[in-house]
């Protein structure tokens, strides 16, 4: 794997989904023969790089060579297909964690190696985690691609607009109340309370 870094603050647990353009193709001269899914591009998000992460995987489509308009939207997902698209509700980064610690309760599982298992929604996509990650203090994002052919391969691989969608933007709520009595020559009574 090959991967490109970077080192931020980031909290995401006010948003729900996080998603990438992800394009690949072979070289004209595909002198390695290159094929669908013999790639795939990861997102990884923790406090390091190796040892406390979420991970996003995804096996990259291949786009054919062709000529294609500029402005057409077919042309658009026909370079960006959507089998490339990371697109995936940050909950299923937390719901992994809570099925992770439960195997580490049964002794199936431990924080010093990757545990995986592959999205419900796009089932070819496969999410690990190590270590333990959180949401709340993302110290850097990496963005990498892998080789899964276990043999050398060349290729071409464009990431564009990673972002965060889906802010929560509802908002809460807080009191506060103040209760001041005075009891004739008895005395006086104070509360406050907050909420």
């Amino acid at each position: 794997a090959k991967a490109v870094y970077k080192n931020t603050s980031l909290d995401l647990r006010q948003y729900k989904r996080l998603q990438m353009f992800v394009h690949a193709n072979a070289f004209e001269q595909n002198t390695t023969g290159l094929e669908d899914n013999q790639l795939s591009v990861f997102v990884r998000l923790g406090s390091d790089y190796k040892s406390n992460y979420y991970e996003y995987e995804i096996p990259l489509k291949l786009t054919a060579p062709g000529q294609y308009s500029r402005y057409s939207s077919e042309a658009a997902w026909t370079v960006w297909p959507k089998e490339n698209m990371l697109n995936m509700p940050l909950s299923l980064f937390t719901n992994l964690k809570k099925e992770r610690n439960k195997a580490k309760a049964m002794g199936q599982a431990s924080y010093n190696r990757p545990y995986s298992a592959y999205d419900s929604e796009a089932p070819q996509n496969r999410i690990t985690i190590m270590g333990n990650p959180t949401l709340g203090e993302v110290k850097t994002l990496v963005i990498g691609v892998r080789n899964n052919s276990g043999q050398e391969k060349s290729g071409e691989v464009w990431v564009n607009e990673l972002r965060l969608k889906e802010f929560n933007n509802s908002g809460g709520w807080a009191a506060q109340g103040n209760l001041n009595v005075q009891l004739s020559d008895l005395g006086s009574v104070n509360a406050q309370g907050r909420y």
